[in-house]
Formats: structure tokens, sequence, C-alpha cells
């Protein structure tokens, strides 16, 4: 089926200096996009020539969006110290129909659901750094902070053929973020360098659920909730010789959450505190909550989960052409998020740890074409969950791109690129398995003066690939039960790209 994908962008950018020290920046953006698409397909109708890979189970799957941006920066440099405060305004708009399950929850009118999100974004961040001296030890201080206020109306409906039949989510979301960061660079030796930092967030949540009281499958709750932390990180450079870097990283951070979660997690916390002054057992709590489609485990979970992150490697130049980089490390997460906007709620999948390998290297074969390439080899796994069911869906196991790049004096700059995602497990017992992918591009361009005009050339090879794929349940009209499978957004087949830019 056509995407009939349409797209506007609009760019401004003004910059003058107040003097010579002290620069102003100005920028207004907005883009606007409508498309006609599939989400994504099972394999079984491909498999069964109901469609091709390109075609839809509804064609009125599709949506809207768009956003307009103003952005204002000044700095300014004083000797060894620099000032830079950002400021910037958003508006966001966004509308999705998309049919992931067909006829699995209403056989007669189809599931087709509808996704809104109406926001406005402001925010401001500031950065000031200066240099100085501790003893003998050259040092760099930086201190930072700033602040990101969203209000959201966000909603959810079933709305079969784009009609809104019930709504499943309608939710006012203010959210403010407020932080300050400071960070210190040390050159303790012109062969030992280290760097120290600490971030403080402190979050505000206000959720004001239109439906709640309402009868409903779906958790709901009004409410306010709010959270700090801290964040120290820590990073050590070792340079035994001018050709070998030796590295050490370590910092902490924490995983995003949906703001409603987080309200009605701070629901079950209090709810349980007065189930239990009420006297009632675990058991007889599980099945309050259970009426109320709230999961107790959210009063064991922290509103902001912490990530921990560690990482050491080497990198090292040989001779004048040839540079690699080698980096083991490990990602420990308290709680896995995922939130499922097609069913408005946030999946809790406990602890997760992710560790792997990143290599890289980079290359002047001549001196007019170099080549690059990197490689990541990776493994994710639940903490809490058995060995045969602990797999994080989706999460990569192998990537890798690289290429070859010639580029002449006179403008003229062409290349090949490669593109690897190897398979992966769908699903946490590994029985469905997301397909990898090798693609080859070829691209080139020219510059004439202020122009530049370039071609490109992608998925030479013309392979069937993936852009998205998923395991979900699904039906079909014409089935008597449903079928969890592969589900898939496909890949664009070969084709050509032209395009012209004007350089001012």
């Amino acid at each position: 089926s056509p995407q009939g994908f349409q797209r506007v962008n609009i760019f401004g950018k003004l910059h003058t200096h107040l003097t010579e020290a002290d620069e102003i920046a100005l920028s207004v953006s907005g883009f606007s996009s409508a498309w006609n698409a599939s989400g994504q397909i099972p394999q079984r109708a491909v498999d069964s020539n109901l469609i091709d890979r390109f075609g839809s189970l509804d064609d009125l799957e599709g949506g809207t969006t768009g956003r307009q941006d103003l952005n204002l920066r000044y700095t300014t440099v004083n000797g060894d110290q620099n000032f830079e405060l950002i400021s910037y305004a958003s508006r966001y708009t966004f509308k999705l129909f998309s049919n992931f399950t067909y006829f699995l929850e209403d056989p007669i009118n189809g599931d087709m659901i509808e996704q809104t999100d109406d926001r406005t974004l402001l925010g401001m961040n500031g950065r000031y750094s200066m240099n100085h001296s501790i003893g003998q030890v050259f040092a760099k201080a930086s201190l930072g902070g700033g602040f990101r206020s969203d209000d959201a109306v966000v909603t959810l409906w079933q709305s079969p053929n784009r009609l809104r039949s019930q709504s499943l989510v309608d939710a006012l979301v203010t959210e403010r973020n407020l932080y300050l960061w400071a960070q210190e660079e040390l050159i303790i030796s012109p062969m030992v360098r280290m760097q120290l930092g600490l971030r403080g967030d402190y979050f505000t949540y206000n959720v004001d659920d239109r439906l709640e009281g309402v009868e409903s499958d779906r958790p709901h709750a009004s409410g306010y909730s709010q959270q700090n932390i801290i964040s120290p990180k820590v990073s050590l450079v070792v340079s035994p010789s001018e050709s070998v870097d030796l590295f050490a990283n370590f910092g902490t951070s924490f995983h995003s959450n949906d703001a409603r979660a987080i309200v009605q997690g701070r629901r079950v916390s209090d709810l349980y505190t007065v189930y239990l002054r009420q006297g009632l057992t675990e058991s007889e709590i599980r099945d309050r909550f259970a009426s109320q489609n709230l999961d107790l485990r959210q009063n064991e979970i922290g509103t902001l989960p912490r990530a921990i992150g560690e990482e050491i490697g080497w990198r090292i130049k040989v001779g004048r052409r040839l540079n690699f980089a080698t980096a083991i490390w490990l990602l420990d997460l308290e709680n896995e998020y995922v939130y499922v906007g097609d069913a408005g709620i946030t999946e809790l999948s406990g602890k997760s740890r992710r560790y792997g390998v990143d290599i890289e290297a980079r290359s002047s074969l001549k001196p007019w074409l170099t080549a690059d390439a990197d490689l990541n080899l990776s493994r994710g796994y639940f903490v809490d969950e058995p060995d045969n069911a602990n797999d994080i869906p989706l999460a990569p196991t192998v990537t890798s791109t690289g290429g070859l790049t010639a580029m002449h004096p006179d403008g003229f700059q062409a290349g090949f690129r490669y593109i690897h995602i190897g398979d992966r497990p769908a699903n946490e017992d590994g029985s469905v398995t997301a397909e990898g992918f090798t693609l080859l591009n070829l691209f080139a361009s020219h510059a004439f003066g202020h122009l530049r005009a370039s071609v490109t050339l992608e998925n030479i090879l013309n392979i069937d690939w993936n852009e998205a794929q998923f395991d979900t349940e699904s039906r079909l009209q014409n089935e008597v039960s449903s079928v969890s499978e592969l589900h898939f957004t496909p890949g664009n087949p070969r084709n050509i790209r032209l395009g012209l830019s004007y350089l001012f």
C-alpha cells in the first residue's frame, strides 16, 4: 500500500556579535508530516500471499505529526572563562492510527486505536567553565544546570475505521525537571588525565487522569509525585606513550519513566500503607489492587530506577594511518521499564544487565581515501528470570557499520557503506527470532560553489529486510484463533535518492 508520506521542513537562523566576545543566535524551525502506512504486518499474511511485504491489512493506518521550535543561544568568552545559556520553546502534536492485532479484541469492528499527544515544552540550560590550577595540576572546572517543563494532553482511543468508540487513556500530564551538575577535568601529568563529575536531578509529576473512577480494564490514577537522584561519574585516562591510551570509566544515571506510571506507583504505595493499617493480609491487598487494575509490584520500585555503567578500554595509533580502539562495558539497570503505547500501560520487567565489547578501526589508506569499521558485540538479560526465559526482547547481539570514503580537493566525494544487524531474540525465551540483515549503500556528491548535488543508491543488493519487528499476538479476519509470531515493518527496497543543497 502506498505510504503517501508528505513532509514540509523549514529552518531559519540569525546570529550576531553583540561585542567581540559576546555572541547571540536565534533559530526557528518547524516541520509537519502526514502518512498512510502499515505499522507492522504479520509474517503469515505474507507467507500465505494474502499481501506482499509492502501491503497492508488495514489501509486506514497512518498519522500526522508536527513540531515548531524556537531557540535562543548566548555565549561569551573572557580569557579562560566561557559561559553559554540556551533557552528553548517547542510545540508538538502527534496523532497515530494503528492496528497491530487486527481482530483479536474486537472480531466485528477490528482493533484500530488512535493515539494523540499534544505537548508544550519549555526549557533552559546554562554552562560555565574556567581553566585553573590545583598546585602543579592543570584543571578545567565546569558548572551547569537547567530545567525542562512538559505540559501534555495524552489520549488513547479505540477507533475502528478511525471512528472513536471508547476512551482508554485521557490524561493531563505536567512534568518538571530541574538539574545541576559539576565537572572537574584534571591533567595530573602528561601521562594521566582524570575527569570527575556529579549531577543532581529533581523531578515533579502531576497527573490529572480524566478517566479515574470510570469502569475500565486499565489502571487510572490522578495525583502528584516527586523524586530526586544524584549521579556521580569518574573517568581516568593513562597514556604510557603518544600512541597508546588506556581508559576506565564509571558512572551512574537513571531510567526515565512515564509520569502516569509514577503516579500510579504513588497510589499503590499510599494504599498499601492504608490496607496494612486496616489489618488486611497480603493476599487481600493483592486482590484489592487487582480490582483496580493496579500492580502490587509498583510498591517495590523507585520512580527513577538507578543505572550503573562501567567501561575499560584502550586506543592505539599504529603509524600515521591506522587507529584502533576497544572498550569492554557493563550496564546494570535497577528496573527495566517498557511503555506500551498501544495499550497505554507501563510494563515492569525487573532488573537487567547488559555487557559487551565495542571495537573500532580507522585508516587513511591514501591521502584521498579513508576506511572505517565499527563492531559491537553485546548480551542483555533479565537478572531475576530463569535462564530459559531471561532474554531482553530485541536487545542487539551483533551490530556493525563501516565503509570507504574518497574525497577530491575539487569538492567531489564518494563512498561505500555497509550496515549490519545480527539476529536477536524477539521474546524472553528466544523462541521467536528478529531477523538480522546487511545493507550495502553507495553515495556520491559534488560541490559547485554554494551548491552541493548528491546521489545515494540504497540497498544495492535489493535484499528483503525488516526495519522494525516485534513478537505480537494477532488474529486476522478469517482466523478462528489468534497467532503469536513475528510482525514487521519492511525496509526500503533498492532505491535512488537525489539531493541538492545550498550552503551559505
